[in-house]
Order: structure tokens, then C-alpha cells, then sequence
């Protein structure tokens, strides 16, 4: 009798916490595109369609995944079957986070190629950006075809391993060329004691290394416990911490903006924030700062 509740539990417990930190996931992500639209009203349509694009993949994984924690918690609650079936998850997971965590990867990728000036090292990310987007749409069709979770790493060994060693490569080129770049340009301008600089150089490496922390921990835990879905609170949430993660890096420019009107030596260095938008208004600011000095009363004696 406690072999099939053990078999159970292996089941039913990683798909009850993914979602749990899914929706609340979810949460913090609507709070960063609702801060997003209201600092950065004047950018570019193109990054705003890009934000609204990436919301809208997220919507939508979200509900197919509530979709199919309705249907294991709820509608087929007890049937042993439910809990085994692939559901939508063969779309929700690896299809979906594959597509955005290429969409976040191009991102960052074109603005270390703004910083390299360098070809190369922006070509081989894209490359392995795209492998990855590949592997993780196969793993889906796989999963599509497969009986049910609890054999299914017998059937997406490879592609899998595409899939998530491919977005964890590409997260940690990415991480260690923002590092390297961003380091060689503070080098050249301000030196190394800059506060802004550790603070965003500190927000990189956080939001990349997290995410391919997790790739990693997922295809860990997808290739080592056969049999069980433990791997399925990493591959849930996945999706949720590259959006997270690309917004917390956009919402950033606040900050920088701030600490910049106060300072005006550090544009190059910080272009990967950038966009054309926020460098206007940063023009704007270093022309009328020292106009304001001179209205100021304690100078018209």
C-alpha cells in the first residue's frame, strides 16, 4: 500500500508546487510590466510590442497550466490517470519557454552586440538560441506523442538535453559577455569603483546566472530521477523567471536614469540599458541641469 501513495506523491507533488510558484511568478511579472508602461511611456513602439508579446506568452502559459492543474486537482482528482496524462503541458512547457527564452536571449544579444561592436560572439549566442528554441519545440511534439509523464524521460532524453543545455549555454555566454564587455568599457571610462556599475553589473549576472542555474537544475533532475515529475518545478517555472528576468533588467533604467542625471560620464558604459528614447531625455537633462543653476537665487546677488 505505500508503494502506489510514494508513487503518487512523486506525481502529484512537483506539479502542485510548480504551480503555486507559477502564479506567484505571474503576480510579480504583471506588477513589472504595469511599472514598465508607466516609467517608460516614450519608448520605442517596437520595445513596447516586444514587452506586450512577451506578456502575452505568458498569459496564455499560465492558463494552460491552470488548465491542467484544474484537471489533476480538481475535475480528475483521484483518477490516477489524469494525474499521469501529458495534458497541455507538452505546449505550455518546453514549446513555450523555448519561444520566449529565445525572444529574452536576441534581446540581450543585441545589445552586447551595441557593446562589442563584435561580431562573432553575438553570432555563436543567436546560433545556440535558435538550437535551443528547436530542441524545446521537439521535446513538445515528443511529449505530444508520448503515453503519459511517468516514462516520458525514456522518450526526450535528446531532445531535452537540446533544449535545456542549449538555454543554459546561451544563458551563461550571455551573462559572461555583458560581465566582460560592461567591464572593459567602465575600464576605459570611469574605473572600477563606480556604484552604478557593481549594481548593474551585479543585476546581470543575478538575472543570467539564475536562469541558466535553473536549465541546469531542470535537465539535472530530468535525466537523473526517472520515473517522477520533480522535474517539473524548475521546467514551471522556467518561463516565468526569463520574462521576470528581462523585466527587472528594462525596469532597471529607472534607476540608472536617476543616478545619471547627476552624472553624465558613464553613457557608454550603460548602453545596454539604453534606448534611443532614454538617451534623448538624458540629452534633455544634461542641457537644462546647468540652466537651472544659474536661475537659482543664491547666484543672481
Amino acid at each position: 500500500m505505500d508503494e502506489p501513495a510514494v508513487t503518487i506523491g512523486k506525481l502529484a507533488v512537483p506539479i502542485l508546487l510548480g504551480q503555486f510558484l507559477n502564479v506567484g511568478l505571474f503576480g510579480v511579472l504583471c506588477i513589472q510590466v504595469f511599472v514598465y508602461f508607466q516609467a517608460f511611456p516614450t519608448d520605442h513602439l517596437w520595445l513596447k510590442c516586444f514587452v506586450a508579446w512577451i506578456s502575452l506568452i505568458e498569459v496564455v502559459q499560465t492558463v494552460l497550466l491552470l488548465i491542467d492543474g484544474v484537471r489533476v486537482f480538481g475535475t480528475g482528482w483521484g483518477d490516477l490517470h489524469q494525474l499521469g496524462a501529458v495534458g497541455m503541458m507538452w505546449l505550455s512547457i518546453p514549446v513555450l519557454t523555448s519561444i520566449l527564452s529565445c525572444f529574452a536571449q536576441l534581446f540581450f544579444t543585441w545589445r552586447i552586440l551595441i557593446l562589442s561592436k563584435a561580431v562573432w560572439m553575438p553570432a555563436a549566442i543567436v546560433t545556440i538560441s535558435i538550437v535551443q528554441c528547436v530542441g524545446g519545440i521537439w521535446t513538445g511534439i515528443k511529449a505530444y506523442q508520448a503515453v503519459g509523464l511517468k516514462h516520458i524521460q525514456k522518450h526526450l532524453f535528446v531532445a531535452a538535453s537540446v533544449w535545456l543545455g542549449g538555454a543554459a549555454t546561451a544563458d551563461l555566454l550571455i551573462a559572461g559577455s555583458l560581465i566582460y564587455y560592461l567591464h572593459q568599457s567602465q575600464t576605459i571610462n570611469v574605473g572600477l569603483s563606480s556604484p552604478m556599475y557593481v549594481k548593474v553589473l551585479r543585476l546581470i549576472v543575478e538575472t543570467g546566472l539564475l536562469c541558466a542555474v535553473i536549465a541546469t537544475l531542470d535537465l539535472i533532475l530530468f535525466l537523473t530521477f526517472q520515473d517522477t515529475n520533480y522535474h517539473l518545478v524548475p521546467a514551471i517555472t522556467l518561463c516565468k523567471l526569463y520574462s521576470n528576468s528581462l523585466l527587472v533588467v528594462l525596469n532597471s533604467r529607472a534607476f540608472v536614469q536617476r543616478r545619471r542625471s547627476n552624472s553624465t560620464s558613464n553613457m557608454n558604459t550603460f548602453s545596454l540599458l539604453d534606448t534611443p528614447s532614454m538617451d534623448a531625455r538624458l540629452r534633455h537633462m544634461d542641457i537644462e541641469e546647468p540652466r537651472k543653476s544659474i536661475r537659482d537665487p543664491r547666484f543672481e546677488s
